[in-house]
Order: C-alpha cells, then structure tokens, then sequence
C-alpha cells in the first residue's frame, strides 16, 4: 500500500474535530478512529524525540510504536487529557534512552557514512537531545504548557483552555519554562546566542517535530487494535526516510515563544536552506553557572543573580505568589516554583529629579494593594491581571515617612513628620471612601507602626514607649515604657493583646532578647520565655509563636514552650523603615517568605530547607563589599551581608562559607599559600580554613581597652607573621578607636595604641592599608602608619563621595583616588595615581576614569568603574586601554559607581568587582602596550 493510501485512511478514520478529553474517552470506549486520530496529531511529535535520542535505525521506529503501545496500556491512568502530550513526550523519550542502551558497541566505519536525514550533524543531534531530556525534567505546570505550544502546534488560545487556566497564567509558564530550559542548557555547555534549536512541523506551529512515515503512522494505530484483543503485537522491521524541514531558531525556545509570551525585544532567526543540517553561525556570549549572561569582558559570576532584587516591600498571592516593590516602584511577581521574577511592571509615579526616581513602596499582605510614597502625596494602587495597577485613591500629606496596610488592605497608616517642629503624626486612610484621620500626632520620634493580624489594634513604638490604639475607633488604649530599656522592634499577636519586642539596654548600650508584654498594662507576660539576639520580630499565623530574624535568618520560637520549633538558615533585614513584617508565611501555611531587602528566600515551612537550594547555596544575601584574592590567584573570597564565601577561582564554584557581619573594610586577607583566611567578625579579627570554613583563632582588642563594635581597617604582612588592625568602639555615645598588631601564628598581642577617634574616624568606616601596613589612607590622604592621619603626604583636594580611602598598588608604591575637578567650568570626575613615599602626582587621567578606582600590582594599569562603565588605563602615558559596558548601577546622590569594591589579582590579569546585586564579577585585564 502507498504512503499516500494509508494517510487517506488514517484521515478518513481520524476525528480532527475532537479534543484531547473527547479522544480520549473515544480511546477507552474501544473507538478505533479516536486511536487514530491520536497517532495522527502526535505521531510527529514523538518520532522526532526518538530521532533526536536514537538517530536513524530500527530501534526508531521501535520507540515510536512502543510509545503508543504504552499509552494503550495507561490511558486509564491519565487523570488529566490536556497533559497527555506532555505525557506522550516524556515516554517517547524515556523509551528511546532505554533502547539506546541496548545498542552494542558502536564500530567506527572506515568510510565516512552520508546520512540522508537533515539532522546528521552529531553534535546538533545532541543539542536537540539535551532539550528534550531537560523538557522532562521540568515540573508538569511547566512542561504541559511547552509541549501544547511548542510540539502540538497549538495556539496559545487553544493551549491555556486544554489546561484549564487563563491565558495570562499560560504565558507566564511559558516564560518561566523557556527560561528554566535556556538556564539548564547552558549549564550543559551549550552557550551563545543561540542555546536551544527548534523546528516548524508543517504549517501546525512550532515544534520540534517530523514527518512521519505512512507505514510506521499505519503500525502505530494498529496498536491499538491489536493490543484491544489481546494480541501480542511485534514490530517488523521497515526502512523509511523522509525529508524534514527545519527552522533553527536561535535564542533558544526563548526567541521562538516570541510571538506567544509578547515579547517585543525577541525575534526568530530566518529558516534553513532545505537540505543545510547546520545551524546559523552562533555569536559566543559567556554565561555564568546559572545560565545568566555575563556583560563583555567579564569572565566570570561568583554567586548568582538568581533570587536577587531590591525588595522594600512584599505581599503574597492565594496560590502562593509573592509579589515584590523596589525602590523605583518596580512590581515584580515571583512563581511558586520559580527562581527569578517576571518581568517587572512599574508604577506610573512621577518624582522629581532630586529623589533619583526613587520612592518608598508598601504592599498589602495579601499582595493586591500597593501604597506610594510619592513628594507630599501617598498614591494607592490595586493590581488587576497582567495590566498596570489602576490608582484607587490618593491622599495629599505633608512630608511622608512612612506606610503600611492594615491586615485586611482596606486601610493604611501613614507615618508624617513636621519638618519646622521636629513632631511626628500617625494618620489613618481609608481607601475605599477616600477619608483619612489623625491616630496621634506631636510624637517626638516613630521607630515603626504594627497592626494585629484582625487589623483591631495598632501599635505605635516610639523606641522610648509603646502607644496602643483601637484602629477602629482611633481611642487610645495604652501607653507605657519599660525602665531601662528601649523598643527597637515590636510585633502584635492576633487579637493585639500581646506585644513582642526586641530590647535595648541603655546603661550598657547593648541589644538584649525578645521580650513579651502585656499590649495594655506593659507588664511582662505570664509564662512567655524570650530568647536572644534577633533584629526583628513577628508573630507566626497562630498568634502564639513567633518568628525572630538577623543575619543567621529565621528562627521560629514557641515563647510559652521556652523552645525553638525551626531555624530557618539564611540572612533577613528590615524593610522600608520597619514599617513592614520582613517574614510571613503563605496562606496555606506551607512555605515561609523572607528577604533582606536584596535578596528574595523561599523555605519548606515543615522542614525549615530552602526550596530552590542551589541558588540559596550559591548567593550572597547583601551587598558586596569586601574582596580578598589568594597569592597564587587560586581562590577569591567575598564578603556580602552576613557571611564571607570562599570560591575556587578556576571553576567559580563555592569552597567554604564562613559567618561574617559589620563588614567595613574592604579587603579579605589571605595568607600566602592560599590555606586561611583572616576577615573581620564585629570587633575582632577572625582566621579561619579557606577549604572547610573553619575557625582557627581569634585576634581581639586588649580587654582593658573599651568594647569594640567593628574592625574598620586590616592588613595581613606579606611574611604572614603580622596582623595590623584598627577597630572602633563606643562609651555612652562616645567613639574610641584602637590601633593594635598581633602575632599572626600564635594570637598573640604585639603593640596596643588608643587613637584620637576625631582623626581616626574613617569615612565610611573603612582604612586601606598599604602591604605590612607600613602607610594608612583614609580622609583622601595617605600617612605613614606611625605618624597618623594629621601628618598626610598629600597636598588638598576635592575628592569624590564616598570614597575618600586610596587604593594602593600591590607593591605599596603608588596609590588611586577619585577627585572632582573644578578647574573648568564644569565639574569633571578624574583618577589621580600618586607615588606613596614622595606624594608627587604621577598620572592625572582624563575624565571617564572617575568611580571607584583600583591599581595593579605595580601600579601601570588603573582600573575605573563608574555608572556606566568599567575602563582600564595606562597610568604611564594616560590612555584608555579597553572599556565595558557596567551592570546596571544604585541609583543616589551618593552613588558614583556601578562597584561597591575592586581588586586585582596578584597576576594583574584579571580584576574583580564587587556589587549591590549581590554578585562579583572577574573581569579579564588588557595588557599594557610595550
């Protein structure tokens, strides 16, 4: 029989018109039609994953029929009809890999073998391969809506009605399955512009699909048949070959959902020539190890920007959704089973140039609402579908502090302050009849306001006494302090009758535990235990315990059980001026959502482990602010938030992990072979095993000396016999600074020296010292250690914001600032490179070279990055060696630079930056023209 004949019979038998639900009740009442009209619709689906694993052979049309057969055997088991293509292709490939490992040995012919089928370049061959072992491992709310769409050939309108969902949640998942494939694919060594092919199976869609041979369609659908009467079927074998057109789309499956997701930015490459089997010539863009793209010039990401963003505010969805706002009004909307947020939506608030485009933004618990501060104005805004969020009211005040939603996102408090009379006011807003009223007013200071889960009391915590109201009435219910002790965070339980607080002992100037108090008399609860540390806290669901976070992350505490119930690993911060819970649970209870402001954390409620651990595993939780490069360029260390990562520099992968806070200074020391680690933790000095994370000794303050807060500069000799450094304190609001050497084998003090906290006090709170510590620079000077800052080598200068502590070259005989020039009629950042020992001017390079600046080993190359850009120049001859486009910088009167650190490595061929984002980048150094 033809080919033609049989696809005239399974044409005349099929039922085109029937979706997947009808066949399929069709296929288990015995209609053979309906089988067929399956083999027909899927057929080139699934002998295209066969191809693509098995190649060409036998076993190919085996796979193909064996998946059909398969589905014969189970279509009882299929609950849901519109996953069955899904279905149809996670079988047909796992058929195929099962036969593949039958094969015998391959023999290597000696003659070169043609291939008539279009996809016979291996490699390309395995491309494909890869894709469709990644599309099985997706999650079925991402994988079912990539194979309707892709490899079905159905229309989107088709697709989201067979799942059952709206068209707006099937482009998200869409969105978020191209981008999980594109990810894992580059992680797989498949990089470039071009990550992931897909082919046109006829005029049906996208679709990495063939044409199927009649005769192998024919064999198919009579599985169906055979197998219904109990037949045992086998598969002769029967050559076939066919011609397949093919589209390589390049971008991935990303650029080839252009058209279905609605993004403007993507396009699709134009089709092959009939016959070409290669893909078009991809342009090579490096990628880090979680398939992000790197900016030119950089080689490498330590960390990942996967979790990451500024978060001054977040709310959380029914299905589990949290929706997060930036500092730019920027609305981001993150999966429950998503790493990286949608794209963000911003709020339509105009501010003025002055404020940078950035204002403060509060959500609603239950993520529908968001409140804007904008200049003397709060704008209330709901979301509705995928659109911009509408405005639904608005109330015009004075200069706005702060806001929050009550729990049930009907109303708002608005924090105010009286700019002329120093006084603070708490006013309450209903948005839904537009009225607003004063709660409190003539207060002193607001630290934060607090609503109870039933939004019928708020608390007013002033730091110095607590303020109790009745929201719905305005009455004040009670206000009380406690001796001693100030208020730095409270939290309400469910009913408002209990207050949970983190306290601050004045007479000794220390943070104590979390308390709990009777919310109207002030008097210490009954029964409850507290426990120490935490920045904040805030009562779980239940009303009864409560969940207390700091740099370690969350802990949930049972106070009348005197108990911890889960510690939830991680770092959190406050948010948005307290005005904000930092950690809530989702309504069903069952994941509990926390930031620090930059980063977004997901955990397992019931087993306290994060639920995407490779990102949580392989990111920082802040800012980084710290750098340290091992002598022999074989590890880096990096210091973000509230710990210090160890990477191995060859690989980008993360060795050990040490905890850290208070990190001002910007360098990490390594000793020379690379083996520990020397960091600051609070007032002392740490050293620990590079390898394992380990603590090894602790360098402290002399006791005799006040308590020190922090270490703002240190250095490690080149002998690693001697540790310099330089710590900060305070008694009763008074600083002191200590200078003191230790013995860097043994622990031991060497030389203590109290210092004038006036000249010592270091903007920012960081010191650079030059190798063995021999000069100091802070205050945009630099001075022999010995002699301190009053006797600087350097004539007067306006210098940039920010950064007035050079970066001295490796060998300790030159140094970089950043200075404003104003000789002309404009003023014009530049880099400026002087000789340490002589402070003579050596270089004065030309504007662009502006930001935070780092030099070389021996001080030939500046490095310069500013907002816009990372440039290296010449510091002999002042040209501009090479120039990279920068990350996206913090925007800020204060801000300058895209970098919060620079370091070279030892070698001088690679630069390190460090940034807001929470992420370094390892950037390759050009070489300096002989």
């Amino acid at each position: 029989m033809s080919a033609s004949v049989v696809i005239r019979s399974l044409a005349r038998t099929a039922r085109p018109g029937l979706d997947e639900r009808a066949l399929m009740t069709a296929v288990l009442n015995g209609d053979d039609a309906a089988f067929a009209e399956l083999v027909r619709r899927y057929g080139p689906m699934v002998l295209s994953v066969c191809r693509r694993v098995l190649g060409s052979g036998a076993d190919v049309d085996d796979a193909f029929q064996l998946t059909f057969l398969a589905l014969v055997e189970h279509a009882r088991s299929l609950r849901a009809p519109a996953a069955l293509p899904g279905w149809l292709h996670r079988t047909a490939f796992r058929a195929a890999v099962k036969l593949k490992a039958r094969r015998p040995p391959v023999v290597v012919a000696t003659e070169p073998v043609v291939d008539p089928e279009p996809l016979t370049d291996l490699s390309w061959n395995e491309v494909l391969a890869m894709l469709d072992e990644e599309l099985n491992a997706l999650p079925e709310r991402l994988r079912a809506p990539l194979v309707l769409c892709f490899l079905s050939g159905r229309t989107r309108d088709d697709a989201a009605a067979a799942l059952g969902v709206s068209l707006s949640t099937l482009k998200r998942r869409v969105a978020d399955g191209l981008d999980r494939l594109n990810r894992r694919l580059v992680r797989r060594g498949v990089v470039g512009a071009g990550l992931v092919a897909a082919a046109l199976g006829g005029d049906a869609g996208w679709g990495l699909s063939a044409a199927v041979p009649a005769a192998l369609a024919q064999r198919g659908a009579a599985v169906f048949g055979a197998r219904r009467m109990g037949a045992v079927v086998t598969f002769p074998f029967v050559s076939w070959k066919s011609v397949i057109p093919v589209v390589v789309l390049m971008g991935g499956l990303v650029a080839a959902g252009a058209s279905l997701i609605g993004s403007e930015t993507l396009t699709v490459a134009p089709p092959l020539k009939e016959g070409n089997a290669e893909p078009p010539a991809q342009v090579r863009t490096r990628a880090d190890a979680f398939g992000d793209p790197l900016p030119a010039g950089a080689l490498m990401r330590l960390g990942t920007l996967r979790g990451a963003a500024t978060v001054t505010s977040f709310g959380i969805v029914a299905d589990g959704a949290v929706l997060t706002v930036g500092e730019e009004g920027d609305l981001r909307l993150w999966q429950p089973e998503s790493d990286t947020p949608e794209p963000a939506v911003r709020l339509p608030v105009r501010v003025s140039d002055e404020w940078y485009g950035r204002f403060r933004s509060y959500i609603s618990s239950d993520a529908k609402r968001v409140a804007c501060c904008a200049p003397e104005s709060v704008i209330v805004y709901e979301r509705r579908g995928e659109n911009v969020p509408a405005e639904i009211g608005k109330f015009k005040f004075p200069r706005v502090e702060s806001g929050a939603f009550a729990s049930d996102g009907k109303k708002l408090v608005v924090v105010t302050t009286e700019s002329k009379k120093d006084e603070y006011a708490v006013h309450v807003c209903d948005v839904q009849t537009g009225q607003s009223r004063a709660l409190v007013t003539d207060l002193r200071h607001i630290r934060e306001v607090r609503f109870s889960a039933d939004s019928r009391r708020v608390a007013v915590n002033t730091v110095h006494e607590l303020l109790v109201f009745d929201f719905g009435t305005g009455k004040q219910l009670a206000r009380w302090s406690v001796d001693g002790l100030k208020l730095s965070h409270v939290a309400l339980n469910t009913t408002g009758d209990v207050v949970a607080a983190r306290v601050y002992k004045v007479a000794t100037e220390e943070y104590l535990d979390v308390r709990f108090f009777e919310a109207v008399t002030g008097k210490a609860q009954k029964g409850a235990t507290g426990t120490d540390g935490g920045d904040w806290v805030t009562f779980a669901p239940d009303g009864k315990t409560v969940l207390i976070g700091d740099a370690r992350g969350v802990r949930w505490w049972d106070p009348i059980a005197g108990r911890l119930l889960r510690q939830f690993d991680g770092a959190t911060g406050e948010l948005s001026y307290g005005a904000t819970p930092v950690a809530r649970f989702t309504p069903d209870g069952k994941v509990l959502v926390a930031t620090t402001g930059r980063v977004l954390f997901r955990w397992d409620a019931a087993t306290g482990k994060p639920l995407f651990p490779e990102v949580h595993a392989g990111s920082h939780f802040g800012k980084v602010r710290a750098l340290g490069v091992s002598a022999d360029g074989t590890r880096y260390a990096t210091s973000a938030g509230s710990r210090i990562r160890v990477w191995d520099a060859a690989t980008g992968k993360p060795v050990a992990t040490v905890p850290s806070d208070n990190q001002w200074p910007h360098n990490l020391e390594f000793s020379r072979n690379g083996k520990t680690l020397f960091a600051p933790v609070g007032g002392e000095i740490v050293q620990w095993d590079a390898a394992t994370g380990t603590e090894l000794r602790r360098f402290a303050v002399d006791p005799k000396e006040p308590r020190q807060m922090m270490v703002i500069g240190l250095r490690l000799s080149d002998d690693d016999t001697t540790l310099t450094g330089v710590t900060l304190g305070r008694v009763k609001g008074t600083r002191t600074s200590v200078f003191t050497t230790w013995d860097a084998q043994s622990g031991r003090r060497q030389f203590t020296k109290k210092l004038d906290p006036f000249d010592w006090n270091a903007r920012r709170y960081c010191i650079n010292f030059s190798p063995n510590a021999l000069y100091a620079s802070l205050h945009g000077d630099v001075f022999l250690t010995a002699d301190g800052p009053t006797k600087g080598l350097l004539p007067p200068r306006t210098l940039g914001p920010g950064f007035d502590a050079g970066a001295f070259s490796a060998d300790g005989g030159r140094i970089a600032f950043t200075y404003i020039d104003e000789s002309g009629p404009r003023r014009v950042m530049r880099g400026v490179v002087y000789g340490v020992a002589t402070g003579a001017k050596l270089c004065d390079l030309p504007a662009g070279s502006s930001g935070r600046v780092a030099l070389n080993s021996d001080g030939s190359v500046l490095a310069a990055a500013g907002l816009t850009d990372l440039t290296f120049w010449d510091t002999s001859t002042g040209k501009l060696l090479a120039r990279h486009r920068s990350p996206p910088a913090e925007k800020g009167d204060t801000i300058y630079s895209f970098a919060e650190v620079m370091r070279f490595t030892a070698d001088g061929t690679k630069l390190i930056t460090g940034h807001a984002d929470t992420t370094a980048l390892v950037w390759s150094v050009p070489k300096v023209p002989k």
